[in-house]
């Protein structure tokens, strides 16, 4: 698919992630992307002061995609819905691994303007399991985090053969009955990332 000659900054992010995506890499350089889109590596410096600023665009417009994929069919609120939410985030980093790494690899400071992309994931995440986990909402999303990227990487490594959704049902239940028996849980957040009522 062609790319248009000149640089749209607020697709810049976007275009160059399906660039890498096209790529199928993760070790691109930013004359690389460059030549795919169509301009010079000197364009793309307007816009950002080097390879690491041109990553942080690309992993805003993957945790918006992120987002928008998890999502997906999510209807209301409960159990039901954060299996589905699991789900859809296990396929998406398997389907787009290049996305995927570019939301885990390129987060940016606090006080970056795309951090906003990934503060609202979390955000929704942690509503949705808040609904489910009333008492220890941020301990139970923090829990399900750590368990929906330890089994992303599980599935990356040579040695896991299964399928990543086996038993993910199973332990996204688990973990919220879990937390539901234990009682409430303090939050593990660091305040920046609490989202306390």
């Amino acid at each position: 698919m062609p790319y248009p000659a000149q640089i749209d900054p607020r697709r810049l992010g976007l275009d160059a992630l399906q660039v890498v995506e096209e790529l199928e890499k993760n070790d691109w350089s930013l004359r690389e992307v460059a030549g795919r889109l169509g301009v010079s590596p000197n364009a793309l410096y307007r816009y950002v002061d080097d390879r690491a600023g041109l990553a942080i665009l690309m992993g805003e417009a993957a945790a918006r995609a992120l987002m928008a994929s998890g999502f997906r069919g999510v209807a209301g609120t409960g159990d039901e819905a954060v299996v589905r939410m699991s789900l859809n985030f296990i396929r998406f980093a398997t389907r787009r691994p290049h996305a995927y790494f570019a939301f885990m690899n390129a987060k940016p400071e606090l006080d970056h303007p795309s951090m906003v992309a990934w503060f609202e994931l979390w955000a929704k995440v942690n509503a949705l399991v808040r609904s489910a986990v009333p008492d220890s909402g941020d301990a139970a999303a923090f829990s399900l985090w750590a368990l929906l990227h330890g089994r992303i990487e599980l599935f990356r490594g040579a040695a896991y053969r299964a399928p990543v959704d086996a038993g993910l049902e199973d332990a996204v239940r688990a973990l919220l009955e879990g937390y539901r028996q234990g009682g409430p849980h303090p939050s593990p957040l660091p305040p920046h990332a609490r989202l306390d009522p």
